[in-house]
């Protein structure tokens, strides 16, 4: 009897320890999910306040646009550079941009300062060095509305038979990271920096720093994403153009570029007119011809690239739109929240697909 008591008192036992080990493991578990779900909040939180955040980067860089003067757009008017969100455009005005938690900071890029994709003959885009023939045949057959490929080309047959198969666009591109899905167009000669070594001219000072380099690399090119655009009427503004831009102009003279280069910062007058081009010593009578069919000297339609990032954070968080300005406003044609990933050691723009909803809050 003794030992049946002894024994059925350690059957309780184990049956006791059996029950506090699963209830230690439910309760483990709960704490666990909660830990994911206030996590999960938190990043949630925090994305929502980087969007507002981004807005109102935005809602400053359209205030500064509809400001400036429309005839006339250069690289010494206060829209051009990296810009730092001003503290009244935050939540808690008492905060400095130094003492507050967020880092944010934005640039306007003149589309007019590009070639447009949609209406650039061959020959243009031929002198773009990062494209062969192949790849502007390539372009050319995405555009046009027939399924005749050009030679080295590529139509439906092509993209039917790729392993994720899609359909040729036969139609004006409307955003320039479709040239992604045309043969021939890789990410390093869409984005302009070497894969391997991970240089981006997009690409911050330093960690700790809202300072950004707007130049391209010496040991790189610009990509496509610096030198197309889908947006104007293809005329190029001379003004805000880089020589990697003037360049590609045919027949174009090397003191042409030079002058107008030379002309973009600092000098006290820019060109505004035909007129100031004509009474130019440096342009001869084959570049005015030219210039007088391919140049202008404002824009209506500016890339603007917020950067947003929580200090602790070792990343940034960013965002593209594009604005066109009219007589008194602008508008949103086109907004993007990018997420940052890693690729071959280099970080670059993955483009998020449920942005697209915020348009019609921003309009």
């Amino acid at each position: 009897m003794i030992r049946q008591g002894e024994c059925r008192k350690a059957m309780v036992l184990i049956v006791v320890v059996y029950i506090v080990a699963a209830y230690s493991m439910l309760a483990f578990a709960l704490a666990f999910r909660s830990r994911i779900a206030i996590k999960e909040t938190q990043l949630l939180t925090e994305r929502l306040q980087q969007d507002q955040i981004a807005l109102a980067a935005c809602a400053q860089a359209r205030s500064i646009l509809e400001a400036d003067d429309h005839d006339l757009d250069c690289l010494d008017e206060p829209w051009f550079g990296w810009h730092e969100l001003v503290p009244a455009e935050t939540a808690d005005q008492s905060i400095s941009p130094d003492e507050g938690p967020w880092q944010v900071s934005w640039r306007l890029i003149d589309e007019s300062a590009k070639i447009n994709v949609n209406t650039a003959p061959a020959d243009l885009l031929l002198e773009l060095e990062c494209l062969d023939e192949a790849a502007v045949a390539s372009i050319l057959d995405w555009i046009d509305q027939d399924d005749v490929p050009n030679p080295d080309g590529a139509e439906n047959d092509y993209y039917s038979g790729l392993e994720n198969a899609y359909s040729c666009k036969n139609g004006p591109i409307d955003n320039i990271e479709e040239l992604l899905l045309v043969k021939g167009i890789s990410l390093e000669i869409f984005y302009g920096y070497n894969l391997d070594e991970g240089d981006s001219h997009l690409s911050e000072t330093g960690p700790e720093t809202s300072e950004f380099i707007d130049e391209v690399p010496q040991n790189g090119a610009p990509g496509l994403c610096d030198l197309l655009t889908v947006y104007g009427d293809g005329r190029i503004n001379i003004n805000t153009a880089s020589k990697q831009v003037l360049d590609t102009i045919p027949m174009l003279s090397d003191a042409a570029v030079s002058e107008i280069i030379s002309m973009q910062k600092g000098a006290p007058r820019k060109f505004s007119s035909m007129d100031d081009i004509q009474n130019n010593d440096n342009f001869n009578a084959v570049d005015i011809l030219l210039l007088a069919q391919i140049a202008k000297f404002n824009s209506n339609h500016f890339q603007l690239h917020i950067k947003v990032r929580k200090k602790e954070r070792p990343f940034w968080c960013e965002y593209m739109a594009t604005i066109e300005r009219q007589e008194e406003n602008t508008r949103i044609l086109s907004w993007q929240r990018k997420s940052r990933t890693i690729v071959k050691d280099i970080t670059r723009f993955i483009v998020d697909d449920d942005e697209s909803s915020y348009l019609q809050g921003l309009k």
